[in-house]
């Protein structure tokens, strides 16, 4: 008997926010015709179009802290917490792999982290005779550095590992040119294939109506003042019939921050601010302080000038610096600058980045090797970008073509002054400019990028008969 069609997708962090491996798995579904087994932790809800998928079957891995609930884990030192947890990770994910998941074609495993995912993820296959698949998205030792330092001996020890047992991989997927020659010219890779991150087909530039419609749902959040003197939220009121003001509510959804209905018809509110919108992870390779010291930049360079919109900066996602940045945000004040930070579901992320005006990036990669998948969706969306500058972003951002790339925070004040001049008459030719770019660089989609290179890897079955 020949192959069964199936294929394991391995995910040692939280499924909901791994992205690229839900739309693996989507694809290997619908393109590929495969059945899908994800072995992943739980956390942030995963896309419904993968929860409803009949043809998906996750297991959710159980956590150190699940398992040694009567130990205080926080009090233990670093280094024997990391241990546990990766000798508690080798035992639930091999169990996983070995008896719960059946025999699959091929583990598709997402890097980082390598460990102890390299060794599990081989041995399991050895066991089943399956191939694997590793998709590197970056290094992980590079990623450990960030938390303890380039010259620790754990950092030199994971190196050592991830490049001892990342060559033996059957296939290999990369996230980059850059990283792909990395691989097979210091890594002993025979070969890497690069499948580039592109938007999938949700990610679209929406309609007026569509538009009103989230920032009816959003209207909560965005009128809650962050600030002293919060530029946005002074203004996120609804000029009632007797002249005074009431604020906008799911209900009474005639106008929005940035929409308003007039005679049954959605247009532009005239005096919105410009919506700047990012993602973070909040860790280490990105640093919000750049983002903070343009943004006082641009209040003092354009306070007082007319000819310059108010900017209402959102910014998505979960993580370990976020509370920190959020009480340095509080602290700030500005006149013509605001900030949110939201949490939004699957579904409503998309719709988020579709109304953006213009999207930001601070990633820096920790190896130098990776793009930040943020971009990607943006420009799905037909949103450009001005993002940090490091050696292989040019691969995604092309500079004055779908967005701009700044060393600084000087430079990406310098940048939104430029981009944002004359906007409410939509007279700025160079923000215009940039918007096609990033709408022609949305042409290839996920589904795209999977068929000329993913399909290659996944449509072969085993070579031995079972």
């Amino acid at each position: 008997m020949g192959g069964v069609d199936r294929v394991a997708v391995v995910v040692l962090g939280d499924l909901g926010r791994s992205p690229r491996m839900q739309y693996h798995a989507l694809s290997l579904v619908e393109q590929a015709e495969k059945e899908v087994y994800i072995v992943a932790y739980a956390g942030t809800k995963p896309h419904a179009s993968l929860m409803h998928n009949k043809r998906v079957h996750i297991h959710y891995l159980a956590t150190l802290a699940d398992a040694l609930w009567f130990l205080p884990l926080s009090m233990l030192p670093k280094p024997i917490v990391m241990a546990l947890k990766a000798l508690h990770q080798l035992a639930v994910l091999l169990w996983a792999l070995i008896f719960i998941v059946p025999a699959v074609d091929h583990v598709l495993l997402q890097t980082p982290p390598c460990i102890p995912t390299f060794a599990v993820c081989k041995l399991a296959c050895l066991a089943k005779r399956s191939e694997l698949v590793i998709d590197w998205h970056n290094f992980g030792y590079t990623l450990l550095a960030l938390s303890l330092s380039q010259g620790h001996f754990l950092v030199r020890l994971a190196e050592r590992y991830e490049r001892a047992l990342g060559r033996f991989g059957d296939h290999h997927l990369c996230v980059t040119r850059a990283m792909r020659k990395e691989l097979e010219s210091n890594w002993g890779v025979g070969r890497a294939r690069v499948l580039y991150d592109r938007p999938p087909q949700f990610f679209q530039p929406l309609s007026y109506p569509e538009l009103h419609s989230l920032f009816v749902n959003l209207s909560t959040d965005l009128s809650r003042p962050m600030h002293v003197g919060d530029c946005c939220a002074a203004s996120q009121r609804d000029p009632s019939a007797d002249g005074s003001s009431s604020p906008v509510t799911r209900s009474a959804a005639t106008r929005t921050l940035f929409t308003r209905r007039v005679r049954g018809e959605v247009e532009e509110n005239p005096d919105r601010p410009a919506l700047v919108v990012s993602s973070t992870s909040w860790t280490p390779d990105e640093d919000f302080g750049i983002l903070l010291e343009a943004a006082r930049i641009y209040d003092d360079m354009t306070h007082d000038l007319a000819s310059y919109p108010r900017l209402l900066f959102v910014i998505t996602g979960k993580g370990p610096m976020k509370e920190a940045y959020r009480e340095k945000m509080a602290a700030m004040e500005f006149k013509k600058v605001a900030f949110r930070l939201l949490w939004l579901s699957a579904e409503d992320y998309p719709r988020l980045v579709s109304a953006a005006d213009l999207g930001v990036s601070l990633h820096v990669s920790s190896s130098g090797f990776d793009l930040p998948m943020k971009v990607v969706d943006m420009f799905g969306c037909g949103v450009p970008v001005c993002s940090a500058n490091y050696s292989c972003v040019q691969e995604l951002v092309q500079s004055d073509r779908n967005g701009m790339l700044f060393n600084d925070a000087q430079e990406l004040a310098e940048q939104l002054k430029a981009l944002f001049h004359n906007f409410k008459s939509h007279k700025n030719s160079r923000l215009a400019k940039l918007k096609a770019g990033a709408m022609d660089s949305s042409k290839r989609r996920w589904t795209d990028e999977w068929a000329k290179v993913g399909m290659e890897v996944f449509a072969q079955k085993r070579g031995k008969e079972e």
